[in-house]
């Protein structure tokens, strides 16, 4: 049994990939009170006691609006403290998996058209500029997997679909973004897109890791309403008009829809959005 040191192992993300990981794995979990990852002597030390094949980093400083106003705090969790993780794994010789994210582009490429893993990141935020950052630390592990994914909602954590559904119980009408693009990526999505990776090794580097399929705000929305069996009436608004109504929101991108060509060339095809946000729904509304 492969030993795995998984980074953040509270979070809504880690928690469920603890779970699924331990089946098969020696898994050793860290949560923000048992390892501080900006201490890289810290992380060297639990290191060597678990002496990782793989190490997993599902730690980040994801308020997106938050970053725009502690910038420097998710610099030092989404930046500086991947480069301690990183340099660890290259010490102890273990294969680094980090996450990363759709922001990292600009949303500027035209919808028709989908984010490959070698265009040009240009992040619009800071909590985008911090995980570019992050992704370029990680690769100085040598043997790492950048996973990019996007839309991130899952049993256990804040997340859009549960804000939804909440709002859906007060309130008669409401409104949301119709003019970004993307794809929503359930949790359970992403861990079957990193224990495949774990088990196949595949060539090292990054890798675009969501549900298939591409959709707006407004029309996950509705989506989630008719699956979730509420009569809630979604009205679409501009990014514009949603900025004007909340002017401290950060910038987001017209367009993260990124391509997962690259996952099928290795023979990973995650399941479509529709289907996941389905068997999300029956858990969540339990």
């Amino acid at each position: 049994m492969k030993n795995v040191l998984l980074v953040g192992a509270d979070g809504m993300l880690g928690g469920e990939l603890r779970e699924r990981l331990e089946k098969i794995y020696n898994v050793t979990g860290t949560t923000i009170e048992t390892l501080d990852i900006t201490d890289k002597d810290a992380v060297l030390a639990k290191a060597k006691e678990v002496e990782p094949y793989f190490i997993i980093n599902c730690a980040a400083y994801t308020n997106v609006d938050a970053c725009e106003v502690h910038e420097d705090v998710a610099k030092k969790v989404n930046g500086d403290a991947v480069l301690n993780v990183a340099e660890v794994a290259k010490e102890v010789g273990a294969t680094f998996i980090h996450i990363s994210t759709d922001y990292v582009f600009d949303g500027k490429l035209d919808v028709d058209k989908a984010y490959t893993e070698d265009m040009e990141p240009a992040p619009v935020s800071a909590y985008g500029r911090t995980k570019l950052l992050g992704e370029q630390n990680a690769a100085k592990a040598e043997k790492y997997y950048i996973l990019r994914t996007a839309w991130l909602y899952g049993l256990g954590g804040k997340n859009f679909v549960k804000t939804m559904l909440k709002l859906s119980d007060t309130m008669p009408e409401i409104k949301v973004v119709n003019d970004q693009h993307g794809s929503p990526t359930s949790t359970t999505t992403l861990c079957e897109i990193i224990e495949q990776i774990m088990e196949k090794e595949p060539a090292y580097g990054i890798y675009h890791s969501t549900n298939e399929g591409f959709t707006t705000w407004y029309d996950f929305t509705v989506k989630i309403m008719e699956l979730a069996g509420r009569d809630t009436k979604i009205t679409p608004i501009s990014s514009k008009e949603y900025k004007e109504m909340y002017p401290q929101s950060s910038d987001r991108p017209t367009n993260s829809q990124l391509s997962k060509e690259k996952l099928h060339s290795v023979g990973i095809y995650p399941r479509a959005y529709e289907e996941a946000l389905a068997n999300y729904l029956k858990e969540e509304l339990k």
